[in-house]
């Protein structure tokens, strides 16, 4: 049984830190040929709690999600290593932690492609460790940040071509697309094309969606394509959906869902930053000329209302896709041999604590949806509240599958997936940048930035974190068992010797030269 959560002594237990055979696929059932496990590994951009499941919103509607969750295990406490997707995502499939790889949202594709081989010293990615020991490896849609790889390397056998019948230019947004038609409320508001105006939506009508359907659509189709076809081979089939990133667009029917009058937003006290430091308030701000929050306010009364609106209706649109997908491996003959695992790659803040997108070290952006099922779990349909991390995944699927272990940051968590009462033995570490890092442990959040700055939340009491603890008298020795979780050193960016400055930086030093702005007081 788990030690209460109030006994601080407790806390160090408590931390839990194809080719398809063309012949074999005209068979009217074509039969699974190999008892080893398939991996089914789904991937969804800036899903956030706002899962019927998870209750972040309570008026999201995923009913295929919340079906899903009923045959497995659910993380509600899950954590991503940096909250954004360049990062997370070659986390992840590496099993390395930024802070020991050196790759942050800085480094760029090309700093992780020249330090690739240095920084893995012999380890294997995730897909490629699966392709070398008999698996045929299929992806289609964003996998990595550019799509089913960013660079060329042996990860797969199969993949999808990225074509979605968009064409690529500030209009479309590539694989995003469609952006709004007119460009945008921003675009509007300034008459051109600035920097964070992606923050737009556009409820679709059929005539604005591609023949084959938005981009979801054709990465679901695909994978139910595939698991109707005959494998000679166990698979690892990667899926990833690209909603609800921005821009927020999706078939009008979705958005029909949430008429506008009803949809609520986060509360947020005006004083919210109060006691928020400044390289807090920093990642705040946002991409947007004035501030993503300002800007959203400024734009008109409702418009903090149309994105949550969207948002949801994006979320609901990939439940759906995602729905396809289960459906078809449930009907497939490998539905009784095959792990399932879906996840975000991070979190999304739709205007909680003044924030908006992802890119910071809150609970918003930091938290992710984690789930695993497998054909020996015993216990379905249960949840297990201690913090994990994304990168516990490829040592726990590694493991599930008999593969060979590899060096890895993560942990391997099957112990959590089969017993809700079970715990990872640390907490988990996000980072954002060099040197800004956040502990999740069971109950609090702490965050230190580089300055040495620090925030503080019980979740227990406060878990919209509006009430920063850092500074209050009595929590010395909470503050003191959550610093001893920071690394004692952080891999400077590939190709760097010295550590200068960076866009928080300089952010910060304009709030000490010019004031900071009056709605992040």
């Amino acid at each position: 049984m788990r030690i209460p959560k109030t006994a601080w002594a407790s806390l160090a237990i408590l931390f839990c830190g194809l080719v398809p055979n063309l012949a074999s696929a005209q068979q009217e059932t074509p039969q699974p040929k190999s008892k080893q496990p398939n991996v089914l590994f789904i991937m969804v951009d800036d899903l956030n709690d706002w899962t019927g499941a998870l209750k972040g919103n309570l008026q999201a509607k995923t009913p295929n999600l919340d079906k899903l969750f009923q045959s497995g295990t659910t993380f509600t406490n899950a954590h991503c290593s940096a909250p954004v997707c360049n990062t997370s995502r070659h986390s992840l499939l590496t099993g390395l932690h930024p802070v020991n790889t050196g790759w942050y949202g800085t480094t760029g594709l090309k700093g992780i492609r020249d330090s690739y081989d240095q920084v893995l010293a012999g380890r294997l990615p995730m897909p490629t460790l699966f392709k070398n020991n008999g698996y045929t490896t299929l992806a289609a849609g964003k996998i990595f940040h550019k799509g089913v790889q960013d660079f060329t390397y042996p990860y797969w056998d199969v993949t999808r071509r990225a074509n979605y019948g968009f064409r690529k230019n500030a209009a479309s947004k590539g694989k995003f697309g469609p952006a709004a038609q007119d460009g945008g409320a921003f675009k509007l508001k300034y008459g051109k094309a600035v920097k964070g105006d992606s923050l737009n939506w556009e409820a679709l009508e059929q005539g604005r969606i591609p023949p084959k359907g938005m981009p979801d659509e054709q990465i679901a189709q695909w994978a139910v394509e595939q698991l109707e076809q005959d494998f000679e081979k166990p698979f690892f089939m990667a899926v990833g959906f690209l909603r609800p990133h921005v821009p927020y667009t999706a078939p009008k029917r979705f958005f029909e869902q949430y008429p506008l009058n009803s949809i609520q937003v986060p509360e947020v006290p005006d004083d919210d930053f109060s006691d928020i430091p400044l390289y807090g308030k920093a990642m705040a701000y946002g991409t947007l000329p004035n501030g993503d929050h300002k800007e959203v306010l400024d734009l008109s009364p409702t418009y903090w209302k149309e994105l949550v609106r969207a948002y949801l209706a994006c979320t609901t649109f990939v439940d759906h896709e995602i729905g396809r997908v289960i459906d078809a491996l449930e009907k497939s003959p490998y539905a009784d041999n095959t792990i399932i695992v879906l996840c975000s790659d991070h979190g999304q803040h739709l205007g909680e604590k003044k924030h908006w997108r992802k890119q910071c070290l809150w609970e918003e952006a930091t938290q992710v949806v984690l789930f695993f099922s497998y054909p020996e779990l015993k216990a379905r349909n249960q949840t297990n509240d201690c913090p994990v991390s994304l990168i516990d995944i490829y040592p726990t699927l590694s493991a599930l599958c008999d593969l060979p272990e590899q060096a890895l940051d993560g942990v391997n968590i099957k112990e959590l997936i089969d017993d809700p009462e079970a715990e990872r033995g640390r907490p988990v570490l996000t980072n954002r940048y060099y040197k800004n890092h956040a502990v999740r442990s069971q109950d609090w959040r702490f965050i230190r930035y580089r300055d040495g700055s620090e925030e503080l939340y019980d979740h227990r009491t406060d878990p919209e974190e509006h009430n920063n603890l850092a500074s209050q008298s009595g929590y010395e020795e909470i503050l003191e068992g959550h610093r001893k979780w920071l690394p004692e050193t952080d891999a400077l960016p590939p190709g760097k010797s010295s550590f200068s400055k960076d866009s928080y930086d300089l952010r910060v030093e304009s709030f000490q030269r010019n004031g900071v702005p009056a709605w992040l007081q």
